[in-house]
């Protein structure tokens, strides 16, 4: 039995619509405010895109121009593991917030912009992490946020 060729070209185009629909539902823009607390127990609040799934965390702040001075973005992953971030195609300064399951900033990292591959250096951290937050780089000392005296106020995001 042939196939029909416009039967074929339907299911085809059907296929790939039902694709483009989930890879854009994966990168929808999710939004939280973030508390934290200082090293003084004061509350720091940074509006986050949530990076929830694998898309979103492989697109991470990729080809922005700019970062609002309390937004970043929040990583969220399944558990805690030693994260490693790099910077290809961002070109914002980033400081990267490591959060332990329960809140505890476990690293904070300085991070640059890379434009190139072959010389994009990696920022692996020194301790695992459930969660990550990235904003613009000097935030975390701007607003005493310290490794081992502040915290994330987790929530169910």
């Amino acid at each position: 039995m042939d196939a029909n060729p416009a039967v074929l070209l339907v299911l085809l185009l059907l296929l790939v619509g039902i694709s483009i629909a989930f890879l854009f539902s994966q990168l929808k823009k999710e939004t939280a405010r973030i508390e934290m607390t200082n090293s003084s127990g004061k509350p720091v609040f940074v509006d986050a895109e949530l990076a929830d799934n694998a898309a979103k965390q492989a697109r991470g702040l990729m080809f922005r121009g700019s970062l609002g001075e309390n937004e970043g973005m929040l990583f969220i992953f399944n558990g805690e593991a030693y994260r490693t971030f790099w910077m290809m195609n961002t070109t914002i300064p980033l400081d990267a917030i490591f959060f332990s399951a329960d809140g505890r900033v476990v690293d904070i990292i300085q991070m640059e912009p890379c434009k190139s591959p072959i010389s994009c250096k990696t920022y692996p951290s020194s301790a695992k992490a459930k969660y990550v937050l990235e904003v613009n780089q000097g935030f975390a000392e701007k607003n005493g946020i310290e490794k081992g005296k502040s915290a994330l106020v987790v929530r169910d995001w």
